[in-house]
């Protein structure tokens, strides 16, 4: 069995063209992942080795689940039998096995075929039309989701603001940065689990824009604050609007991508995180050389005045990007009548991007990847992914592997905190704010290295392990540097802190390895993705405080220790869910 993260393109059954249901197989065979008597899943197997043989037993304990809410529907175990022959790659594993084609030149092939799965890949098993609609999906969809990143300007912009004059300004003197980032930390902590729950029960389409609205209004009156208390409050809030925004759109690209497509599309648009601080950096220079005191306000002002418009502009146009579920699609996305799709009735607009042809695709295609369409979380899905051991370790991975580099985001204040010979600031405001811009560079182009790869390749848990490896080495070297400051080069410091950006990919790979491990699960997803960043935040919460103050930059005393903590963390993981993910569940 190939030790790839368990994402075989051959004969993996989460991954198999035609079994909608036996997805799950080996899944519900195993005590660890799911109790064969939860809804919504097929026993289609005694034992897991079996699970390659066709034929006609089946166990009657499970029945396959399909549909959204109340309008459920449940087919006859004859579909589950019918979902457990052979599809066209299982064969071909099958006579790969056979006396013929046990040459060591055939093996050797075979080998090397599981891992380069994109020489497999046959462009012919997609119509026309499913490449249109994919194409569709990339132009609105994922647009829209990428030009909303930009909102990560109103998380970075508190830094630039902060370094560029909002310090003095506001007379902020002590940790109050830190406890800007620790208020929005706990409202969006608190928030988004509901918010998770509530994208079930809303149409996304509703939800995410007016949120993205809502947010643009309070960055826009950060800009008018007078004191710390004031910033401490509409931060609150604005952790309140944020709260669903990306894994929002993570839990959607579950929905609309299929194995092959999603690492890389979640890869993408998590770059665009970077993209906004790029932006803001940028834009924090621009508005400092021309607007900086325009009507009487400093430039660090405009700089939220200015990312709010943006935000409201981008807010209201998804109301007619976001497409919502394939069994539920957004009416104002629609070409044709409503009443077409089974939705709701709404008037259809002639600008439409989706046809019924397309809709019928998407279904066709969760269908063939094993996966389920969105249902409504209920108290009984809810107790239920709570007692997934996987509702605990995927939210634990991903905790550790964002804060293991967090201490980027500190890099405009170790350069703002260094000082030359005689005292003085060695960096300009505008360089301050500049020179991080590089280093976001290298994390979109190493996002997308580390997305497109694990696609290519069908694994996860090699590309995390070797994030986590370059990782280690920036954490090592400012260890190093903030003990011996005197002996260490700051040329050191400054390579460190650019290599930490190669190491910002982790993101998109754990959420695709989730959707991987739960195909048809959606309940559980869209729960353990709310886990995951939920958690990032409640940690955030404290730590940043007490791990990166502040007042200790750029000499902190024990963070870049603990960041070696995390990456070892998350390797050991990561091997013992491969472990798991290959032995085990498939």
């Amino acid at each position: 069995m190939s030790q790839d993260g368990g994402h075989q393109p051959l004969d993996s059954l989460r991954d198999g063209m035609d079994a909608p249901a036996a997805t799950n197989t080996a899944l519900e065979n195993t005590p660890l992942l799911f109790d064969c008597q939860s809804p919504g899943y097929t026993d289609l197997d005694n034992t897991t080795k079996n699970r390659n043989k066709p034929g006609p037993s089946v166990s009657n304990s499970c029945r396959v689940r399909h549909g959204h809410g109340d309008g459920e529907e449940h087919s006859d175990l004859d579909e589950a039998t019918h979902a457990r022959q052979l599809n066209p790659r299982q064969e071909q594993r099958l006579n790969a096995t056979s006396p013929q084609a046990s040459s060591a030149k055939h093996r050797l092939w075979d080998t090397i075929s599981k891992r380069l799965v994109f020489l497999q890949r046959d462009e012919n098993e997609r119509s026309p039309l499913e490449k249109d609609l994919v194409r569709r999906l990339d132009v609105f969809l994922l647009t829209f989701g990428c030009i909303s990143q930009g909102r990560y300007l109103d998380q970075t912009n508190i830094s630039s603001a902060y370094v560029s004059g909002m310090k003095e300004d506001l007379q902020l003197n002590g940790n109050e940065l830190n406890y800007f980032l620790t208020f929005f930390s706990i409202s969006y902590c608190l928030m988004l689990i509901p918010s998770q729950v509530i994208i079930t029960y809303v149409r996304p389409s509703y939800w995410l824009p007016g949120l993205e609205i809502g947010w643009g209004f309070v960055t826009a009156l950060i800009a008018f604050a007078q004191n710390a208390h004031q910033v401490y409050a509409l931060r609150v809030l604005l952790g309140l609007f944020e709260s669903s925004a990306w894994p929002g759109m993570m839990t959607l690209f579950m929905y609309w991508y299929t194995p092959l497509e999603l690492a890389k599309r979640m890869g993408f648009y998590h770059s665009c995180q970077a993209l906004g601080s790029m932006m803001s950096g940028a834009l924090q220079v621009a508005v400092l050389e021309s607007l900086e005191g325009k009507w009487g306000l400093r430039g660090w002002r405009w700089l939220f005045i200015i990312n709010g418009l943006l935000t409201l502009l981008i807010g209201f146009t998804g109301f007619f990007l976001i497409p919502d579920y394939p069994r539920s699609p957004n009416p104002r996305c629609l070409k044709a009548s409503p009443q077409t799709f089974s939705c709701p009735s709404a008037p259809s607009l002639s600008f439409g991007w989706l046809t019924p042809a397309h809709i019928q695709v998407a279904e066709d295609r969760l269908k063939r990847h094993g996966r389920t369409d969105s249902k409504k979380i209920t108290w009984r899905a809810a107790k239920r992914t709570f007692r997934l051991w996987i509702s605990y370790f995927i939210p634990a991975l991903y905790v550790a592997s964002v804060l293991a580099p967090y201490g980027y985001n500190y890099f405009n204040l170790f350069l703002k905190e260094l000082k030359d010979q005689n005292g003085r600031p060695r960096w300009s405001v505008e360089q301050v704010n500049a020179i991080p811009i590089a280093g976001n560079g290298v994390n979109v182009v190493f996002v997308w290295i580390w997305a497109i790869l694990s696609d290519l390749l069908q694994t996860r848990w090699t590309l995390l392990v070797a994030q986590g490896v370059i990782g280690l080495i920036p954490c090592i070297t400012m260890s190093i540097w903030t003990s011996h400051p005197d002996t260490t080069p700051v040329s050191a410091a400054y390579a460190s802190y650019f290599m930490t950006y190669m190491s910002l990919g982790t993101a998109p790979l754990i959420m695709s390895w989730l959707s991987d491990i739960l195909p048809q699960d959606s309940e559980a997803r869209t729960l353990i993705v709310g886990y995951s960043i939920a958690g990032v935040y409640a940690v955030l919460t404290w730590s940043q405080v007490l791990i990166w103050p502040a007042s200790q930059a750029p000499y902190y005393h024990y963070a870049w220790q603990i960041s070696i903590v995390l990456w070892i963390l998350v390797i050991i993981m990561c091997w013992m869910l491969n472990i798991i993910d290959v032995r085990i569940l498939l």
